[in-house]
């Protein structure tokens, strides 16, 4: 397509459209025309051919004017909209894919080829039909899970105030076209490369460059998609939008979102990687031990070569870490909390150290000024004009600046000169006015240098009652570039107080229950911090320390030693969290603003709320939908119960899967044919590994993480592999031993020591039992007896099922291995329990 049949054909559809609309019709509600044509430009965008610079004509509008309601449809018509197909969850298309296009499943495929040729009995086909279930049931729930994230979603997504048609409006970022107006503030996260119009800003482009120092830009000065702003508002105008942007081109370099790091996803493919190749080993080495000495007896060999594949695939446990994973994003939805990825909720279950902003979690963030105290006059203009001449300038929408506002209001009995915005490194804000001189309002340490005996008398008592303090100083000089004057004097003293949250001491009391230190991060006054923080429960929050003016090194040896950090910059923030994580801590970040980006970045889990800046929110992990901080302890009760049943119920996949590599070993050396096909271990992977591991991952679980996953299930699974092989090699033994040769009879003998030896492994995994262990347990042992006590269900197990006559001999046998497989597991489990306690206290 040419960009003019391109255009053409986008014009085309705005006609049709607006046909539609004039043409009346039915009575029935039509859609809105203007929508429709929107959502067909962006069905097609992805495919059409973009306008290059000088390939089409800018508009060049008015600041106060923006562009038209015809120019805004010219530039969908044009393509030229900022639509880069974002996606907030997987296609539908890519979880069915994700689920089916699996290594294991395409094995597991290529056996049921190879059984079908081999012309297998129907039986041996049952475990393609657990396979099906396993993954439609993931299927499902992924899908669901991806409709709550999809829902939760809608809530946040990013939206732009642009001036069109000279009015203010509030449209979605993916909306904005080439030329529109856009109007920036703080906090904001820049959605389209753009030209600052008027106005200032200090912007962040950490994102894209990794360089953390703001930026200052003015008139003139370039904007690019994906910083965002720290401090000031200006206009701007749309130069590149959509996959055009350079952060759309610099994909890798400027990702957002970070993927967090999950021992289980880690650990579970560091097994796949290992169990892959070795299976193939194995599968090999028993097709060369059995090998055909005519066609007539290649079918059997293939099929206990299957039987050797299919035992040794753990798909059920990927699935099952799918499907708990799933159900757990599920649950959280209904607390309107948001999970970005799936292994978030485990990294959260495994914090040890969560550091937190004062505001917004410690407190409401409802902030109100307290006291005003005048302590000179500069000018015949009240206190009042002074500072609301200074909020209609700044212009700010921090709460601070809304506390500010709720007292002084806005004046214009000055006019503003020069503005210096507030931002996190300064920690101040200043206006040089018209004949009046510069104010300066912030906080007093960085305000004042040296700060007058008298106001830190008075800024250590408001401290001390956890006030927030904020200074108001002059001078006659104006403000130089980025820098205030050199020589300021203090005109006021103006306290805020902040709103401890009801919920914040119960919340911060169950993170210290449950073995979690909390540490209390602000920019604003230590002492102040403290206060609020030993009012909150925060333990040892007397250990207090101002990190105003110390090195990275010094900030990085008190990390660990203090709990309270105040007058802290977002690259402090960073620093602390690196440091946490450095001395062997998970740590998790808390945050709403700008100034904790950075920090979030750093941290194993970021957690944000709905109502904080954009910029945070995309670079989070967790989102709480409803601003709640005592939403934290579900996520982290969600996050165990996962955590800790997926390390239970994985234990019986890796069991099975270690039993078949162990087994299969064991026949090769023996020389000997493999005793199973794919349908002897049918109930084994049903009423053993399947059932089971899906009661227990669904079961409540809040006990503490404890151990690594690879460790835990290894020590648990080898002792139940092993204990397995021992009552087939019985068997076995017993039969070559008798009768010289392994019968028919003691080959379905051998698959019921399994299936009910693996019983016995269940019960050792369900220790502790809980009333939903038990009966698990029980369900099993019930199923399997009453499989083998019905003649036509124990064929479907062993085909010749119903030829067998068992001896006294074989029962007795039975009986024993069974009852033997309760001493014989405890023992090894006890010397693997050493092992696994061993290598734990190493780590």
């Amino acid at each position: 397509m040419n960009r003019k049949k391109a255009t053409a054909d986008g014009e085309a559809e705005g006609r049709a459209a607006e046909n539609t609309a004039e043409s009346g019709g039915a009575p029935a509600p039509a859609e809105n025309p203007d929508a429709a044509f929107k959502r067909r430009i962006f069905r097609k965008i992805k495919r059409a051919a973009i306008p290059k610079e000088g390939e089409f004509e800018h508009f060049d509008p008015v600041p106060d004017k923006g562009l038209t309601d015809e120019q805004v449809r010219t530039r969908f018509s044009q393509y030229l909209v900022n639509d880069s197909h974002k996606k907030y969850s997987r296609s539908y298309l890519s979880i069915v894919t994700g689920n089916l296009l699996t290594f294991f499943n395409l094995l597991a495929a290529l056996v049921a080829a190879a059984l079908i040729y081999s012309g297998a009995n129907i039986s041996q086909f049952a475990f393609a039909l657990i396979f099906l279930v396993n993954i439609s049931w993931s299927i499902i729930l992924e899908i669901l899970a991806k409709k709550r994230i999809d829902k939760l979603n809608l809530v946040t997504l990013p939206v732009a105030k642009v001036i069109r048609g000279g009015k203010k409006r509030e449209i979605p970022a993916q909306e904005i076209v080439v030329d529109d107006i856009l109007l920036l503030e703080t906090g904001q996260q820049i959605p389209v490369d753009c030209v600052l119009l008027d106005g200032t800003a200090d912007v962040n482009e950490s994102l894209l460059t990794g360089e953390s120092v703001a930026v200052h830009k003015k008139a003139g000065d370039r904007l690019w998609a994906g910083s965002f702003v720290v401090s000031g508002n200006c206009r701007t105008r749309a130069t590149v939008v959509g996959r055009e942007t350079y952060v759309n081109k610099l994909t890798a370099k400027a990702k957002k979102y970070k993927r967090p790091h999950s021992e289980i996803r880690n650990s579970t493919n560091m097994f796949v990687g290992i169990i892959a190749p070795l299976m193939l080993l194995i599968a090999v080495g028993i097709f060369w031990i059995n090998r055909p000495e005519t066609l007539d007896a290649l079918p059997e060999t293939i099929q206990t070569t299957c039987a050797v594949v299919i035992g040794m695939i753990p798909s059920g446990m990927l699935l099952l870490i799918s499907i708990a994973m799933s159900l757990g994003i599920i649950r959280l939805s209904k607390s309107h909390t948001l999970v970005n990825d799936m292994y978030s909720l485990e990294m959260l279950a495994r914090v040890d150290v969560l550091c937190l902003d004062k505001t917004g979690t410690i407190t409401d963030g409802k902030m109100q000024v307290d006291e005003v105290t005048v302590l000179n006059s500069y000018s015949d203009h009240s206190l009042e004009e002074i500072v609301g001449s200074m909020l209609a300038a700044l212009g700010d929408n921090n709460q601070t600046s809304i506390a500010l506002y709720n007292k002084f209001g806005h004046s214009s009995a000055l006019q503003a000169k020069t503005v210096l915005p507030f931002s996190s490194q300064r920690k101040l804000s200043a206006v040089t006015f018209r004949d009046a001189g510069t104010y300066v309002l912030g906080a007093p340490e960085f305000v004042l240098k040296p700060m007058p005996s008298r106001v830190e008398k008075l800024v250590r008592e408001n401290a001390v009652k956890g006030l927030r303090v904020l200074v108001l100083a002059y001078s006659a000089n104006a403000i130089n570039g980025e820098k205030v004057p050199a020589v300021l004097r203090p005109a006021a003293l103006i306290t805020l107080s902040d709103n401890i949250r009801e919920d914040a001491a119960e919340t911060i009391a169950w993170f210290k229950e449950n073995d979690v230190q909390v540490k209390i991060i602000s920019g604003d006054n230590p002492v102040t911090v403290a206060e609020v923080a030993r009012r909150a429960g925060v333990e040892n929050a007397d250990k207090f320390l101002s990190l105003e003016g110390l090195t990275d090194p010094e900030v990085e040896a008190a990390a660990s030693e203090y709990t309270v950090f105040g007058r802290v910059t977002p690259e402090q923030k960073a620093t602390l969290v690196k440091a946490l994580k450095k001395a062997g801590h998970t740590v998790a970040m808390t945050g709403d603003g700008v100034n904790d980006i950075l920090a979030m970045k750093e941290s194993d889990c970021a957690v944000s709320v709905a109502a904080g800046t954009e910029a945070a929110r995309n670079v989070s992990n967790i989102v709480l939908q409803d601003n709640d901080f005592a939403n934290m302890p579900k996520v982290v009760y969600e996050g165990r119960r996962v955590v800790n049943n997926v390390k239970a119920s994985s234990s019986l996949y890796i069991m099975k899967t270690l039993f078949t590599a162990i087994m299969a070993i064991v026949c090769i050396c023996l020389n000997t044919q493999y005793f199973f096909k794919t349908n002897n271990l049918l109930l084994f992977e049903l009423m053993v590994a399947g059932v089971p591991s899906v009661i227990l991952a669904l079961q409540p679980n809040i006990e503490r993480i404890r151990g690594k996953y690879f460790t835990y299930v290894l020590c648990h699974s080898i002792p139940a592999a092993v204990t397995l092989v021992l009552a087939v090699v019985a068997v076995y033994i017993t039969s070559v031993v008798q009768f010289g040769a392994f019968t028919p009879e003691y080959e379905a003998l051998a698959v019921m020591a399994l299936t009910f030896t693996g019983v016995v492994m269940l019960y050792r995994q369900c220790q502790p039992f809980t009333p939903l262990r038990t009966f698990t347990v029980l369900l099993s042992a019930a199923v399997c007896i009453a499989v083998f006590a019905v003649p036509f269900t124990a064929s479907i197990i062993y085909s010749d099922w119903r030829s067998i006559d068992f001896s006294l001999t074989a029962i007795l046998l039975l009986i024993c291995i069974v009852e033997s497989a309760f001493p014989v597991s405890a023992g090894l489990r006890e010397i693997f329990g050493s092992i696994e306690r061993a290598l734990e206290k190493d780590d």
